[in-house]
């Protein structure tokens, strides 16, 4: 009998299915849960502890840990990853790992999503469909991806919320008499995490023997902001040629606070269109339910006709795209 007309969602096989599914999702659910819900506190009495005793200790081991994860060798996985699945050079997931705040090397990283596609694979064939094969396995296995690039940019976002502020601060200590290295470990102390955590791996880099240009390219690769990464330059270009620095950090701060004011502004004017994209990519899963709550064995003639699950596909490829042009459509970069 062929696959697709031996499909049938009402079956024991697709309740087999949706059953794994369901204790996958769970206990992604619970492990976020502890997370969140049991972890989260610890961890917020833990920084504040560690913000008063000056963070020195941790934050020592985390300038080691970054300085071995540069030093990782390449592995038969990452090789082949390279080679056949075109995922780009080890060097650049494990920048953007690292960016991310994602201490997993990326042998593990990758065989994280192999593993994940595999199961949505798995899960595809027991339905009976290789439709639903190929879908599942590129959805769970682009989920690390989507969850990477997720965490780099949320860390990019803390950091360039509170540039313009460390931007100030540096500047007026230097105004003061200190050092940068002395402006780098106050700012480290007053400016919370995440950017006040890079400061203060910048300031341990130093201490362990870089040179403070050096300590500074290790920084603006950790961080995927373009802002700090103007911060990074100008103390590379004052060291090797002099210059008032502070009189440079105002400038950056300024012109960082007025792209920030920039972005809000164009934010809220692409309120409404970002909104409409929503409204538009929800609605035809909002008719998919209406339909199957309404007339349940109208609507499952789809999955069970051979025809129907070809238009579901080409369907989901239509509204990927769609998705896809209307997000570059209502994102304008400042």
């Amino acid at each position: 009998m062929n696959l697709l007309q031996s499909f049938n969602p009402a079956g024991t096989e697709f309740q087999y299915a949706l059953g794994l599914l369901g204790i996958f999702l769970g206990v992604c659910l619970l492990i976020v849960g502890i997370n969140y819900g049991v972890m989260e506190p610890f961890r917020k009495r833990r920084l504040i502890h560690q913000r008063l005793l000056g963070n020195k200790r941790e934050q020592s081991v985390r300038a080691q840990v970054f300085k071995a994860f540069q030093e990782t060798n390449e592995s038969v996985v990452l090789n082949l990853a390279e080679r056949y699945l075109g995922w780009g050079k080890v060097d650049n997931i494990q920048r953007q790992l690292l960016q991310a705040d994602i201490f997993l090397s990326p042998n593990t990283f990758i065989c994280i999503a192999i593993l994940l596609a595999g199961l949505g694979f798995a899960i595809g064939w027991l339905v009976g469909s290789w439709a639903w094969s190929l879908g599942l396995s590129l959805l769970l296995g682009m989920f690390p991806i989507m969850f990477l690039r997720w965490k780099r940019k949320r860390k990019t976002l803390q950091i360039e919320r509170f540039m313009p502020d460390a931007m100030e601060l540096l500047a007026r200590s230097l105004r003061a008499g200190h050092t940068l290295s002395g402006t780098l470990d106050l700012v480290s102390q007053e400016i919370p995490p995440p950017l006040g955590s890079e400061m203060r791996i910048t300031y341990e880099e130093q201490k362990l023997g870089l040179s403070m240009p050096q300590a500074m390219r290790r920084m603006g690769e950790r961080v995927a902001s373009q802002d700090l990464r103007f911060f990074v330059t100008a103390v590379i270009i004052q060291a090797e040629t002099g210059g008032n620095l502070s009189e440079i950090l105002d400038n950056i701060g300024t012109i960082i606070r007025d792209r920030l004011k920039l972005k809000g502004k164009v934010r809220g004017l692409t309120a409404e269109g970002r909104f409409s994209a929503l409204i538009l990519s929800l609605l035809p899963f909002g008719t998919f339910l209406a339909l199957y709550v309404v007339n349940r064995k109208y609507i499952l003639t789809l999955f069970r006709d051979p025809l129907g699950v070809q238009l579901l596909t080409v369907a989901m490829i239509s509204i990927c795209i769609g998705i896809f042009i209307m997000k570059r459509m209502v994102t304008i970069k400042v």
